[in-house]
């Protein structure tokens, strides 16, 4: 703590010293940071696939820009997602963590996690590794934070995460960055990466290259059988990425390589006495697409994509597990959209994944009757009509999705979303599925998917030029709900009705030199049938997620170019398993971060940061959202980092 504020105030003198004449530049960024009106009316197109201001959207949506990211001093996208208080993160089993949406556990496959077009939930089991993004590259963030079925399918059942990354017009040349953090006992990351984009006429080109080494915890894990292991050295996180991409005019072609592995000890609660061992997730994926005019008033958008993938690759005497899994896509979606207030969306999707099977996969993970893999196919067919009033706007759509193994499926969305003057409301409808995955289906053939319905409501009001209040409320029911059973043999069941209702608000305050805002959100469980979910002595709870949550994010300007960021997270109290078969109620917890930010402070386009994550050690741990046999992971220690980034 005194190495850290000794730093702090050095950092502070250096750039008492160094300020220099304001320029334009820093007028720009200045009135950046001070529009509110700017930020509310952002557009987006996550819940819609057309552009639509924010407030006016039809789905409860948050935008996290880059300018939010550099700011905040974000380490990694938990980080980012964390402040954002209708996710928390759960334990899952083998080093990974999994993430829940608004109180529901939403590890597999329910949750639709997309970066630059390509999902990347595994296509096992529908998890995700969220320590592998690197948020360094990320141009804005989108998040439907309700179903998002009617625009993508059996993943987007409870939310979507959509991550753009920087384009070459937003680069303009080179910038190349890099970041340091030393936890308490150990060290915690070290990240670098270079970035390119140029736009030619009428094409442009940009690569982005990232290479990460991290450390989940230096902190002592424990398991439910008395046996424990040092974190440090034993739960490294491992990043590589190379993401191109080309246009010319109307067509554009792009190409990720994600390679993402991890140590861990922990496997699934047990720890292995043998030492750590490593699991890989690697990914490519490649996509062509074209916008294309049919008409004074029609757009026809053509894609098609190819993503190669081994999850869960582990190659030890422990669990020895090679899966490659081969996916294809195609779709053609049409807007027609004319000086009427109505408009039409429609297209087609169709995919195809294809499962083999490794020699070194052991027996109880191979298909039975000698098959060496798997294939299923999905169809989808959707629809959606927009009437847009001067006040009010309808929204009706709807998607058909008719699966090789599980049959068809349904999600249908029905918003009325409005704004007049200084007020705004939504009122939505929706419906969405989790489709079973291909290891779902291997071990239970019978399985079918899950589905939710939930109704949402927002209202909000500006006052004046510099605050902001929003409320929203939700009913969740998800009905056979898909529930891991862990024992003797592994299972998966449609098990009966679970679900949440709850609340949040969001308060914005802006102003030349200072930017707050606090963010809230409650749920309890909603009738829910499921004991494997909740804690027996609360049942308006769920396992391992926090029934209250806020966020205070914070941003101060102390000079043109300096800027001090500091958050405040606060969880209720959580329950979870604390031995075999028990559960008991983990205490409340307050984190704190800061995050010192200069830009052109030394140079032009020379970005300096220092920070500090979970400042006063508040002992945050991972709780296990099932009965899965997992005691809780440990987060890192108190975090230290420097982050420089040079664009040239």
């Amino acid at each position: 703590m005194k190495i850290f504020l000794r730093t702090l105030t050095l950092f502070l003198f250096s750039a008492a010293a160094a300020a220099q004449p304001v320029t334009d530049e820093d007028r720009f960024y200045r009135l950046e940071r001070t529009s509110l009106e700017k930020l509310l009316n952002m557009e987006t197109s996550v819940a819609s696939r057309v552009p639509v201001e924010l407030r006016r959207t039809p789905g409860v949506v948050t935008v996290i820009t880059a300018e939010d990211i550099e700011l905040s001093g974000a380490r990694n996208l938990v980080d980012l997602l964390r402040l954002i208080p209708d996710f928390e993160f759960v334990s899952d089993v083998q080093g990974n963590i999994g993430i829940s949406a608004r109180g529901n556990s939403a590890i597999e496959g329910k949750v639709r996690v997309i970066w630059d077009g390509q999902t990347f939930n595994e296509l096992l089991y529908g998890t995700v590794q969220f320590d592998r993004f690197p948020v360094d590259q990320i141009e804005r963030i989108e998040i439907i934070k309700g179903p998002g079925s009617v625009i993508y399918g059996g993943m987007g059942e409870l939310a979507v995460i959509n991550m753009v990354t920087r384009t070459p017009g937003s680069l303009d040349g080179s910038r190349a960055y890099a970041a340091y953090g030393h936890m308490k006992e150990a060290r915690g990351r070290a990240f670098g990466g270079y970035q390119f984009g140029r736009i030619y006429g009428d094409a442009a080109f940009s690569a982005l290259a990232h290479v990460s080494k991290a450390q989940r915890s230096d902190r002592t894990y424990r398991d439910f059988s008395g046996g424990s292991y040092d974190m440090d050295g034993n739960s490294e996180l491992e990043s590589r990425n190379l993401n191109l991409f080309l246009q010319k005019k109307d067509f554009s072609l792009r190409f990720i390589a994600d390679e993402y592995s991890l140590l861990e000890r922990d496997h699934w609660g047990t720890v292995l006495s043998t030492g750590a061992t490593r699991i890989k997730f690697p990914v490519y994926s490649l996509e062509a697409k074209g916008s294309f005019g049919a008409g004074a008033d029609l757009r026809v958008e053509p894609r098609i994509s190819f993503q190669y993938s081994k999850p869960w690759n582990e190659n030890d005497e422990h669990f020895p597990y090679d899966k490659t899994v081969r996916h294809y896509a195609g779709g053609l979606a049409a807007f027609y959209d004319t000086d009427s207030p109505l408009n039409l969306m429609a297209g087609a999707e169709l995919e195809r994944d294809e499962v083999e099977v490794g020699a070194r996969t052991s027996a109880d993970s191979s298909y039975g009757g000698g098959r060496n893999g798997a294939w299923f196919e999905n169809l989808a067919l959707f629809a959606q009509t927009t009437l847009d009033l001067p006040v009010l706007t309808f929204t009706a759509g709807g998607r058909l999705d008719s699966n090789s193994a599980t049959g068809s499926d349904f999600s249908p969305r029905l918003a009325v979303t409005g704004r007049v003057d200084e007020y705004h409301f939504k009122a939505i409808y929706s419906g969405g599925f989790r489709k079973p995955t291909a290891e779902n289906l291997r071990i239970t053939p019978s399985i079918k998917p899950e589905h939710t319905t939930a109704v949402e409501l927002e209202a909000g009001r500006e006052f004046g030029e510099n605050f902001f209040a929003s409320v929203n409320a939700f009913d969740i029911t998800i009905d056979d709900t898909i529930l891991y059973y862990s024992g003797p043999v592994e299972d998966y069941l449609n098990s009966g009705r679970t679900g949440t209702r709850g609340y949040g608000l969001d308060l914005k305050f802006n102003t030349g030199r200072a930017h707050l805002e606090l963010l809230y959100s409650a749920y309890s469980a909603s009738r829910n049938t499921v004991a494997y979910t909740m804690p027996p002595d609360d049942k308006s709870a769920m396992l391992g997620v926090p029934r209250h949550k806020a966020v205070l994010n914070s941003r101060f300007s102390l000079s043109e170019r300096v800027s001090l960021s500091p958050s405040l997270i606060y969880l209720s109290r959580r329950y979870g398993y604390h031995t075999t078969g028990a559960v008991k109620a983990y205490g409340g917890i307050l984190q704190t971060n800061i995050y010192l930010h200069a830009r052109g402070l030394f140079a032009d386009g020379l970005n300096l940061g220092l920070g500090a994550h979970d400042l006063f050690g508040s002992g945050y741990s991972h709780i296990q959202s099932y009965d899965g046999g997992h005691a809780p992971l440990p987060s890192a220690s108190r975090e230290i980092f420097v982050k420089a980034a040079y664009a040239f």
